[in-house]
């Protein structure tokens, strides 16, 4: 009894898996389009299906007269997006053709799908025309918005008519008009330290540049703004160490008493036999410390370049150290533990260099700057 529920509810589950690939839900829902395609995939592995047969010829009609009905729409209410619509159908029912001519057994029963070749080039050619043209209206606004609808226009008429009038360069100039345009000054410091400054700015610079791609907002170098001739960015962004300090050398050691006992010292003879002889064993261990302390301040500006107004100011502070440490001692070596000897083996280290430890203290400056900047620009 069990294996009969089995068998029907598997049963059951088969037909339901098979009626909504036939398309025939599809169909049912009026979605004559996905019915269609249902049905043509169905029967490209199973081209007896009657029910995927009926579905396509029931639904292939019903799609075109619908498309069609759209298009009639379009042309008679005349709106401004009349173009998109009809490339939109006449793209829709050439598409369904192609996948209609995919299959042999739906080219047999819909033997002449309706194809809008003609209608579908000269759509394209509208709706770039509509399209470019509704681009230039918004770009003479002379405003950023208007500027980035601009640039959506531009694009929506390059795709319909790839590289239509001159809308390539329209599209740059509306890139160009739209995108907020940030000069980022570097921070300047003594000469020593501004190969490590540049350091910290090229890598702060290139990560918001990253977090802003495809967005309508650019950094520049004032390099790259004298090579562009850009002269009128929107905002300064100006980041300067305002006080720093790198290699500042504090330098400690203390000393302890150590002693191991039970060692064996030497040996003794009693009664003719050589026995070891145990004693305590003492020395003063003197551990030396040395300390290099860098720190610093960034003061972060953005101010408005029409009127240099200041937007916003923070500042980050960081620090690093670097430790180094190693011991000496005064008398046996056999009261130190293994650890303390490798420690009075070591030499002391060489100090890193000044410009290493300029760029040491700036990594925490980063990691807060940075979040900070990706915040402030978000919106733009």
């Amino acid at each position: 009894m069990r294996s009969f529920y089995k068998t029907l509810i598997f049963g059951l589950f088969a037909v339901l898996i098979a009626s909504c690939s036939s398309g025939h839900l599809a169909y049912k829902h009026g979605d004559y389009f996905k019915a269609c395609y249902e049905a043509i995939d169905r029967l490209k592995s199973s081209p007896n299906s009657e029910k995927s047969q009926f579905v396509l010829s029931k639904s292939y009609p019903m799609a075109i007269k619908m498309a069609n009905r759209e298009i009639e729409n379009a042309n008679l209410a005349n709106e401004q997006n009349k173009y998109d619509i009809l490339v939109n159908k006449y793209t829709q029912i050439s598409q369904l053709a192609n996948a209609i001519y995919s299959c042999p057994k739906a080219n047999q029963i819909i033997p002449n799908p309706v194809e809008y070749t003609r209608e579908l080039g000269e759509a394209k050619k509208m709706a770039a025309e509509s399209a470019y043209q509704r681009g230039l209206k918004a770009l003479d606004a002379g405003t950023i918005e208007q500027a980035r609808v601009a640039y959506n226009y531009f694009i929506s008429a390059n795709k319909y008519v790839y590289g239509y009038s001159d809308v390539l360069n329209k599209i740059e100039d509306a890139k160009y008009y739209g995108t907020y345009r940030i000069l980022v000054q570097k921070p300047l410091t003594s000469y020593k330290y501004q190969y490590s400054a540049d350091f910290f700015y090229n890598n702060l610079l290139a990560e918001l540049i990253k977090s802003t791609a495809n967005r309508f907002i650019r950094f520049y170098t004032p390099e790259e703004a004298g090579a562009e001739n850009m002269n009128n960015p929107h905002q300064y962004l100006v980041l300067d160490f305002q006080s720093f300090s790198v290699g500042n050398i504090r330098e400690t050691n203390s000393s302890q008493d150590v002693k191991r006992d039970s060692v064996v010292v030497g040996t003794v003879k009693v009664e003719g036999k050589t026995y070891n002889s145990y004693a305590t064993v003492k020395a003063r261990l003197i551990t030396f410390k040395r300390e290099i302390v860098s720190g610093g301040i960034l003061n972060v500006g953005i101010f408005e370049a029409n009127s240099n107004r200041n937007i916003q100011n923070r500042n980050f502070t960081g620090e690093y150290v670097w430790r180094d440490s190693w011991c000496t001692f005064k008398g046996d070596d056999r009261a130190l533990t293994n650890e303390q000897k490798q420690m009075c083996d070591r030499k002391p280290a060489i100090s890193p260099a000044q410009q290493d430890l300029f760029v040491e203290f700036t990594k925490p400056i980063y990691s807060q700057a940075l979040p900070y900047l990706k915040s402030f620009y978000s919106n733009y």
